[in-house]
């Protein structure tokens, strides 16, 4: 699925380009053409953030979700519906224990989530082509006040 978007990204994004190139390749000798960016791992771990946001929405307070709305919108800007999916071993296990600990996993899992989606940002951001929209922006809490969210009850 992730595949499909990145090319299709790349082909709605490079419409118009001799193909698939940039103005910068089309003008660059052949032997110096750099390989286009592929963005397959920047979408994975947007897509992959947003699934943990969809699947955590209920188990901490806040909202994942609207913090990393913007993720939605460049979908939109591609002409795409955003894939959204839920973990679902992750669902099944923040049903099966009690609130705090069901919110101190999806904390720690949306921390690992939006940090990995940060660093694919960063190279996206260098490396993708102009044309392509700016990397979406997230927030990522603190959605407890404590590390282990305690302070919630059943």
């Amino acid at each position: 699925m992730i595949f499909r978007a990145a090319t299709l990204m790349i082909a709605a994004l490079g419409a118009g380009m001799g193909a698939g190139m940039s103005l910068a390749q089309e003008a660059a000798p052949a032997s110096s053409v750099a390989p286009a960016y592929d963005p397959t791992r920047f979408l994975e771990t947007m897509v992959n953030y947003r699934k943990l946001a969809l699947t955590c929405e209920d188990s901490i307070p806040g909202s994942p979700m609207a913090d990393s709305a913007e993720i939605s919108v460049f979908f939109q800007t591609l002409g795409m519906a955003e894939p959204l999916t839920i973990d679902r071993p992750l669902e099944r296990l923040t049903k099966r224990l009690v609130r705090s600990q069901s919110a101190s996993v999806c904390t720690e899992r949306l921390q690992e989530g939006a940090m990995a989606y940060g660093r694919e940002a960063v190279i996206y951001t260098t490396n993708k082509p102009s044309e392509w929209p700016a990397a979406p922006q997230i927030s990522t809490g603190p959605w407890c006040r404590t590390e282990t969210c305690a302070e919630l009850s059943f």
